[in-house]
């Protein structure tokens, strides 16, 4: 018997027995869509997740702290590790590092007519501010040329405040075009009469606003870390402060950030960074977690939508068994006329792989259908399935519609190997006998 011959008489058998075929494909159907939906979910929860994390800040960054060490405790000895310009220079020749910015901060008040604003000063690496995932809303970034210029976060416009109103009004500003200055006088707006240092007044340029989007950069005031340097030391100078022995606050940084290529090198590089002494931190620690509580999630899930995968494996290898009882006859006269037993073993595991493939195709339209619908009806309730934003509910991967096509069809072909092999055993004397 040829392939086409066995695909014909499959095909027939199945068509012969239309409600049978067709409550059998409807488990198949009922199965594949369950597993695939039942998935999809865990998929949309973990992009969820890391479309939330991203909103925090960048997943390729990494953020490299001092080690804390308990003054208590007695010394390991050796020189304590810095983030210094050594440290920056270490880092830029780690493995998949694409940039380097040392962070320097120092707490100031912008003075914006009546209006005040204390903010975090944070001085930076200008040339790398783009690979680090500053974008602007208004005006630029900024350059190594720029001499007591700033770039605003996006949510520092709702940060100014009249000191002497006795009720807070959205303050009358504009970032761009207002002439500002700046201290460094901790207690600029209120009087403290214990304080007789006179702190200096900059006058700023204003070079861009930041966009919104990322949470990192929203509040605060952004500078030339060459110019936060300059602004420390005159500080420094003023209040009468002078540095310890091997110390230096204008070079010694409170933060180093490291942008690496890719997502899945961050680990890495942060581990080499660790092995150097350092505290290292970034969003993927916090992601990584959050992926296996969505894992768990989603095994959860997938198991329910197995279960009824089996009952649908169940369903098939019963259609199997019972086609086997109603054609003895045949199976007899094809064994009489020469059919092999391969060729009777084929033509059963055919028509149970049809039966999977049919509800296989079928069970994915359903579950685009679904998803469709769970995405489109069910954004209303992102917070309860844990979207967020433009977030998805549910995503179907490309690769989940063929492993479920697949899986389909070896569910069907395990199904009807029982009733295959027990369709060969039959002796072809005793089957013409039975009707």
């Amino acid at each position: 018997m040829n392939s086409l011959d066995l695909v014909r008489m499959g095909v027939k058998n199945l068509w012969r027995r239309k409600l049978r075929t067709f409550l059998t494909v409807l488990g198949v159907i009922i199965g594949a869509t369950s597993i695939i939906v039942m998935l999809s979910l865990g998929f949309g929860l973990s992009k969820s997740f890391e479309d939330q994390i991203s909103q925090w800040g960048s997943l390729t960054t990494i953020n490299v702290y001092k080690r804390w060490e308990d003054p208590s405790m007695p010394s390991g000895g050796g020189e304590p590790v810095k983030l210094d310009d050594k440290a920056v220079l270490s880092f830029k020749a780690l493995p998949h590092v694409i940039a380097v910015s040392p962070t320097l901060e120092v707490y100031g008040t912008i003075i914006n007519g009546r209006y005040i604003s204390g903010v975090p000063i944070r001085g930076l690496d200008p040339d790398s501010m783009a690979e680090f995932g500053f974008e602007i809303a208004e005006g630029r970034l900024l350059t190594s040329s720029d001499e007591l210029t700033v770039v605003f976060g996006s949510q520092m416009k709702q940060n100014f405040y009249d000191p002497k109103a006795r009720v807070w009004r959205e303050p009358k500003v504009d970032l761009m075009k207002d002439r500002m200055t700046m201290t460094l006088n901790p207690s600029y707006g209120w009087e403290d009469p214990g304080n007789k240092v006179v702190y200096k007044e900059y006058k700023i340029k204003t070079a861009g606003v930041l966009a919104e989007g990322n949470w990192e950069y929203s509040y605060g005031v952004f500078m030339p870390i060459t110019e936060v340097q300059k602004l420390i030391k005159e500080k420094e100078k003023a209040e009468g402060v002078k540095p310890k022995p091997g110390q230096d606050s204008s070079t010694d940084y409170q933060q180093i950030n490291v942008k690496v290529d890719d997502m899945k090198n961050v680990q890495e590089v942060q581990l080499a960074i660790k092995d150097m002494g350092h505290e290292a931190y970034s969003l993927n620690d916090q992601l990584e977690a959050m992926k296996e509580t969505a894992g768990m999630i989603q095994l959860v899930l997938g198991g329910i939508g197995a279960i009824s995968l089996l009952v649908a494996a169940i369903g098939i290898t019963n259609t199997m068994v019972m086609s086997i009882y109603e054609r003895t006859k045949e199976i007899g006269i094809m064994k009489v006329i020469g059919a092999s037993i391969n060729d009777i073993k084929r033509l059963f595991l055919f028509e149970s792989a049809m039966i999977g493939v049919l509800g296989g195709v079928i069970g994915i339209g359903f579950s685009f259908l679904l998803s469709y619908l769970i995405n489109h009806f069910g954004s209303q309730f992102g917070g309860f399935f844990g979207a967020s934003g433009g977030s998805k509910i549910s995503i179907i991967p490309v690769w989940l519609v063929f492993a479920s096509l697949g899986f389909s069809a070896l569910i069907g072909i395990i199904s009807g190997y029982y009733p295959a092999r027990r369709a060969m055993n039959l002796s072809a004397i005793e089957a013409i006998r039975t009707e």
